[in-house]
């Protein structure tokens, strides 16, 4: 029994990986009808209904007792929303979905050290060196676009770097609401908040791009809300439940690798050797910093 549910939370969370690698090519798509704004208020909208499905956010709901709470919620919900996908969206009209992927390899080392330095957790050396050795590949990553520091594209780069870094400190603060509430009841109760901060970005033009939108954007819209967030946040959560099936090491690592073939292959963008020279450099100073690690009970 124990190994029918190792292997299912194994096989659930590379095929959930697979999902979240190729939705920067699908971001990529998107984009060619809509803008970065049109495409957030597109793919939280088209699943805020369906929030109100899930028990786990009225249990959540339940247990904010507190302003602390509840501005600690809304931060995450900021965060995981608007912060993170905005800067994502606009990053990837000036950078390509490949190097997107590989940048976003830089999210767990962030996590690492955000935790040190918030948290007060111990800020050991294969942190320090692993931080060093992907903000390396960072560097090379962006220097290999066109093989010389431009604007454009290394505004990109801080664009999605800034999104990831959005994504690492939602992790951290997220931390120490889990001896409160259920880290999907918080990821529930941050999708509610966060959507509903999406309202002042909803205009005319935004709307009127999103009621236009042709088949194959709403298919990517689709694959970007239904899939990657509805779905495969519960399949996330569902599956850290069964900490002693496995780590996620191996599928954070075939995250920004999944994610920059995506790239190379449907979209045809290039790639060249200081590029991949960066990217296998990102994912070097993961094997240093691996902050999401489940322990066995």
């Amino acid at each position: 029994m124990e190994k029918k549910t190792g292997l299912w939370v194994n096989v659930s969370l590379f095929l959930l990986f697979l999902v979240w690698a190729n939705s920067y090519t699908f971001i990529k798509i998107a984009e060619r009808q809509l803008e970065p704004v049109s495409l957030v208020l597109a793919r939280f909208f088209i699943i805020f209904p369906f929030l109100f499905l899930f028990k786990d956010f009225y249990t959540g709901l339940k247990k904010i007792q507190s302003i602390a709470d509840f501005l600690k919620i809304l931060f995450v919900g900021l965060l995981i929303v608007p912060s993170y996908h905005i800067f994502l969206n606009t990053a990837e009209t000036m950078i390509n979905a490949s190097v997107a992927a590989l940048v976003a390899g830089f999210s767990p080392v962030i996590t690492g050290i955000l935790s040190s330095i918030i948290l007060k957790e111990k800020l050991e050396k294969k942190r320090i060196v692993g931080l060093i050795i992907s903000l390396v590949g960072v560097i090379t990553l962006t220097y290999g676009i066109s093989h010389k520091f431009e604007v454009k594209n290394s505004l990109g780069v801080l664009l999605s770097l800034s999104s990831v870094t959005s994504w690492a400190l939602a992790t951290v603060t997220s931390k120490s609401l889990y001896k409160k509430f259920k880290p999907i009841e918080v990821n529930t109760l941050g999708l509610f908040f966060g959507t509903l901060a999406l309202i002042p970005f909803a205009k005319a033009m935004f709307v009127q791009q999103i009621f236009t939108m042709n088949t194959q954007t709403l298919i990517a819209v689709l694959y970007l809300g239904v899939l990657c967030i509805l779905i495969g946040y519960a399949v996330w959560f569902k599956a850290l439940e069964y900490k002693e099936a496995s780590t996620t090491a191996t599928f954070i690592y075939l995250n920004p690798i999944i994610g920059s073939l995506s790239g190379v292959i449907f979209l045809k963008e290039p790639m060249n050797f200081v590029m991949i020279l960066g990217g296998v450099t990102i994912i070097l100073g993961l094997f240093f910093v691996n902050p999401l690690k489940m322990e066995k009970k």
